[in-house]
């Protein structure tokens, strides 16, 4: 799937004006304040995804002195033609064509990827980073992922309650136990893809690199797999942290290269590097299972990049043949893709580079 128009009103600080773009790599060329981020953020919005920050309130993204009100449409085509709608206020209404929509189905509709420009955390930073990785797969390419993701984070919520109150959490514990077995299935199953896809993306890698599943409350060589034995080893710890200390809301993805961790083996620049391959991966497994090619968004995606990193990584995002906005405020152009420029939160016309 891929947007070939989009239009924007009074969303943030970009200015209204319709935009056509191309199928394959469009970068988004700005200084800092130009609106890059803003109108990455418009496109998360009206495919599903909501705001790109935590603790943004949904209220607070109408352009200020506008009405209070933000209206945002877009065309996609590809595997199907359908025209997209969002509309932001104090809460935000999506629409396909002229029906309500839910965030999942919008999410279906066109399976969007973004990556913000903090994406080299799933190398380097913590294993929320990596889990937020697996749960964008899992809701695009693994069917009933997402409904049982919702139910558990809900249950979890539930017990976190009963063991800060010092209070039995056996109700809740039962609830979870189903729900995180059938989780870790399917974790198990997108850490596998991503390995597979891996492979398509090896000149991208400055060394090889391995994945493994850790499911959350194991320890190293440990033969324990189930919940429920998990949660009898852990239950006194549980309950003297006040904290929940099993299930899928600990799992983590161990990423191996020259036989230790990859944060302590690769360079800054390897880890960025290394982090837009397992991306870029993702996205292919994403294709390979929903049999639809998603869009995929990056937020200063030449950051910490030498000359040889960005030539890479431009060749790569051509290479997937997926439509891709890629923001920055470095002057580049590439073979293949297509240059806007932004000031102001407008597009300027008519500067239209195809490279």
């Amino acid at each position: 799937m891929y947007f070939t128009d989009t239009y924007f009103h009074d969303f943030r600080n970009l200015r209204r004006g319709r935009v056509s773009w191309d199928g394959r790599v469009n970068l988004i060329i700005g200084h800092n304040g130009a609106g890059k981020t803003n109108f990455i953020e418009g496109l998360n919005i009206i495919s599903g995804w909501g705001p790109i920050s935590r603790g943004v309130k949904i209220s607070s993204l109408p352009r200020w002195g506008g009405g209070g009100a933000a209206s945002l449409w877009a065309r996609a085509a590809g595997e199907e033609d359908a025209d997209i709608f969002a509309s932001v206020s104090g809460r935000c209404s999506l629409k396909i064509g002229d029906r309500a929509a839910s965030a999942s189905s919008m999410r279906l509709v066109i399976p969007v990827m973004t990556f913000l420009s903090d994406g080299m955390a799933v190398i380097t930073g913590s294993s929320s980073a990596r889990r937020a990785l697996l749960d964008r797969v899992g809701a695009l390419a693994v069917p009933g992922y997402a409904e049982a993701l919702g139910g558990y984070k809900r249950a979890l919520k539930q017990k976190s309650v009963l063991l800060r109150q010092r209070r039995s959490a056996y109700s809740a514990d039962r609830v979870m136990s189903p729900l995180c077995g059938e989780i870790w299935l399917a974790r198990v199953k997108i850490v596998s893809m991503i390995e597979e896809a891996l492979e398509n993306f090896s000149e991208l890698l400055p060394h090889p690199i391995g994945l493994s599943f850790v499911k959350g409350g194991s320890s190293a060589g440990s033969q324990i797999c189930g919940f429920d034995e998990l949660l009898s080893v852990n239950a006194e710890r549980e309950r003297a942290s006040g904290y929940a200390l099993v299930g899928a809301q600990r799992d983590d993805v161990g990423i191996a290269c020259g036989g230790m961790e990859a944060c302590r083996f690769l360079s800054r620049g390897q880890s960025r590097r290394a982090a837009a391959a397992l991306i870029l991966a993702s996205a292919l497994a994403v294709e390979r299972a929903a049999k639809r090619k998603p869009v995929l968004i990056f937020d200063e995606v030449t950051s910490e990049l030498d000359a040889e990193g960005r030539v890479l990584l431009l060749g790569a995002l051509v290479k997937t043949e997926c439509q891709v906005f890629a923001a920055t405020a470095d002057e580049i152009g590439y073979a293949g893709a297509s240059v806007r420029r932004m000031a102001g939160g407008s597009f300027l016309k008519p500067q239209v580079d195809k490279f």
